[in-house]
């Protein structure tokens, strides 16, 4: 019996590693073509999701995946277009797109800290992957998205925005943005509507510090 996403494209960037890792092999045993995205092709062994020792492009191979792995930088527009363009030269289209990709400064070099003694470097880091990052998926695999033709089930494509716990809640000595997180299609302008909640609820954000 075909897999839920048979004959689906789906891009998934941080896919190296960690839950990236995870989504694209069960979106792989769902039927999926899997186009990997990462800074580089070999897992961070400290977000190791599995012992096997070969990449996420490999282990899909294994698998009898179709799958693809393109460098990306997702804080660089060049490179978001340039992996989209790669997808759909590779496949023909992109009917998934899982923003994946973030980071998490405070469990790394920065540490826990308050918000008076936060790095500006840190800061910028973290605005730059776990906002821009988000961002510029979104709004170029959309515009794939809504030049393509609509699928079997009517939809053109379905966009995945992840993000940390501390998105939705807080913790003492961690400081963190509330992120967008879509559940649906753009078919519904939820993109648009969430996009403009997001920037209200970060303008908010920004008054109050």
């Amino acid at each position: 019996m075909p897999g839920r996403l048979q004959n689906k494209i789906a891009i998934i960037t941080g896919s190296s590693s960690g839950i990236g890792r995870a989504i694209a092999l069960a979106f792989a045993s769902e039927g999926a073509t899997i186009v990997c995205s990462d800074l580089r092709e070999e897992a961070r062994p400290e977000l190791a999701t599995d012992a096997s020792p070969l990449t996420t492009t490999q282990e899909l191979a294994r698998l009898g995946a179709n799958a693809l792995f393109v460098k990306c930088d997702t804080t660089s527009s060049s490179d978001v277009q340039a992996l989209i363009q790669q997808a759909v030269e590779a496949f023909g289209r992109v009917d998934i797109m899982v923003n994946n990709a973030g980071v998490s400064l405070e469990g790394e070099w920065h540490g826990e800290r308050p918000i008076w003694e936060y790095d500006d470097a840190a800061f910028e880091t973290t605005m730059q992957v776990n906002i821009k990052g988000v961002f510029l998926g979104t709004k170029y695999a959309s515009k794939q998205m809504i030049a393509q033709d609509a699928g079997p089930g009517g939809d053109k494509g379905w966009i995945i925005n992840l993000s940390s716990i501390f998105g939705l809640v807080g913790k003492s000595g961690v400081c963190k943005l509330l992120l967008l997180f879509l559940r649906g299609g753009w078919r519904k302008k939820n993109i648009s509507n969430s996009l403009t909640d997001f920037l209200s609820l970060l303008y908010s954000w920004l008054r109050g510090l």
